[in-house]
């Protein structure tokens, strides 16, 4: 099955390139953003707001959408309605933009695009398609062009439609997009790691679509070598997996009711303790495995993490001497705790964790092994479990940082970043590649830093100053990006 994933930033040509590479290799294109444009325009049609998610929420239900094709062309249908025009209007695509931000309708959305690409060779576009609609898939790409030259582009697409827009209105509206698009809380657009760039600015409709179908050849060519290693690899991680279901079967007894009732009350108790102003929450996922990693001052650290964000399923690291006294050992159990051996391999341990991931749980770990005493906000050098851990189970990994060293009765504050994945080491072995992943987490996390530090120092913590500062940050780098050019 080929499924090729186009992702990038608008009026960067995705859209015809798509067709293009679809016709010449037979297969369908599939137009994920004109089903967003499909949803805003029922918002729209229903005077509901775009941007609300209260009021797009109960449509999805009433929404239908299907494609027809029509000689070359595949035209899309709004409850049986063709609305291929309408959807196309300037006004449709900052209303997609605003309804892509809601989980609910990326959810509802995705899911029907991963349904047709399992059944179907078919070519994708969007904004996130290699990232999270299709993360599996071979044939990656990262489409895009200077800001000036998508706005000239946009600018005489509509005057051919009979729409005349003023180039410094779609201009401001194209850097605002990328800007919704690159920061928005859900799967926002970025270049996944194994992704191949391609910048269409100078090249013709033509050169870009021979481009990409050179290098999906080149894939296709290399793939026979790597089958034999996958299949090796593949087997290895399925009887380890099978082994630490085993050791989790075994190791999941019932500790009693009254322990439970304990670690709930420790759960309140440490939410007390530890007040924590939490940023971005909505970078967490929910109901899915995760490899979560955060900077690690003082022993109660999680508490925050486990009573707010884990979930009853969740699991975190410590040090097996917690576990020596019986009646702490059994409330650590309930409140998802896995005790590791400091020091050495601890087998048993990291069994337990990928059989959480295999389970679809999310495992904190404080990749630097041990508590920073110095109280310093440059993180000791990280251990490099956490990759091994992240590469074998495929999951993702959520960065979050403490500001700075924590305690009791003050007002901590927790960043979550956005989650990424190591899937550029997917096909190699994690003990040959887990120093350079490693480097590229400690980089995540010094970028993460860096938005902390602003976000509480520079807009004194507040969310609202933050993104403003963002965004003029961002218009900005385009602007001057412009200039150059």
């Amino acid at each position: 099955m080929i499924n090729i994933a186009i992702d990038g930033p608008s009026g960067a040509g995705k859209s015809t390139i798509s067709k293009i590479i679809a016709k010449k290799l037979g297969i369908t294109y599939l137009d994920t953003g004109a089903m967003y444009r499909a949803v805003a325009l029922y918002t729209i049609n229903n005077q509901k707001n775009p941007s609300v998610a209260d009021d797009v929420i109960p449509l999805l239900k009433d929404i239908k959408i299907s494609y027809k094709k029509v000689g070359e062309d595949n035209i899309i249908y709004l409850n049986d309605k063709d609305v291929s025009e309408d959807i196309r209007r300037h006004d449709i695509s900052k209303c997609a933009s605003e309804v892509s931000k809601i989980p609910e309708v990326r959810t509802f959305l995705v899911n029907m695009q991963r349904d047709i690409a399992k059944n179907s060779d078919v070519v994708l576009d969007g904004r996130d398609i290699c990232s999270h609609v299709l993360p599996d898939t071979k044939y990656k790409f990262y489409l895009t062009a200077k800001a000036e030259e998508r706005a000239k582009r946009r600018c005489s697409e509509l005057l051919q439609k009979g729409q005349n827009v003023e180039y410094n209105q779609v201009l401001a509206d194209i850097l605002d997009r990328d800007y919704n698009d690159m920061n928005r809380a859900v799967s926002p657009l970025v270049k996944t790691a194994d992704s191949i760039e391609i910048d269409s600015t100078e090249m013709t409709l033509e050169e870009v679509a021979n481009t990409i179908i050179s290098h999906i050849e080149k894939i296709k060519n290399s793939e026979e070598n790597q089958k034999n290693t996958s299949q090796k690899l593949k087997k290895q991680a399925k009887e380890l997996t099978l082994d630490a279901n085993k050791v989790i079967k075994c190791n999941t007894r019932k500790t009693g009711g009254f322990y439970r009732l304990l670690a709930g009350f420790v759960r309140k108790v440490m939410a007390i303790l530890w007040p924590t102003k939490i940023y971005f929450k909505d970078n967490f996922p929910k109901n899915t495995k995760a490899v979560v990693i955060c900077n690690h001052y003082t022993a109660l650290d999680p508490c925050v993490i486990i009573s707010k964000l884990l979930g009853k399923d969740g699991k975190v690291l410590m040090k097996e001497e917690v576990m020596k006294n019986p009646v702490v050992a059994k409330v650590a159990t309930e409140l998802g705790c896995i005790p590791v051996k400091r020091g050495e391999a601890d087998l048993n341990a990291i069994k337990k964790i990928l059989g959480a991931l295999a389970k679809n749980q999310p495992v904190l770990i404080f990749p630097e092994g041990t508590r920073n005493r110095s109280g310093s906000k440059e993180m000791l050098p990280l251990k490099q479990g956490v990759s091994t851990f992240a590469i074998r189970a495929k999951a993702p990994i959520v960065p979050m940082l403490y500001y700075k060293k924590t305690g009791p009765f003050r007002r901590n504050v927790l960043v979550i970043g956005t989650p990424f994945y190591l899937d550029e080491f997917y096909d190699q072995k994690p003990n040959l590649v887990k120093e350079e992943a490693t480097l590229l987490i400690e980089q995540k996390m010094s970028e993460l830093r860096t938005e902390v530090d602003i976000l509480v120092e520079k807009c004194k913590g507040s969310k609202k100053k933050y993104l403003k500062y963002k965004r003029e940050q961002s218009k900005e780098f385009a602007l001057n990006e412009c200039s150059r050019s």
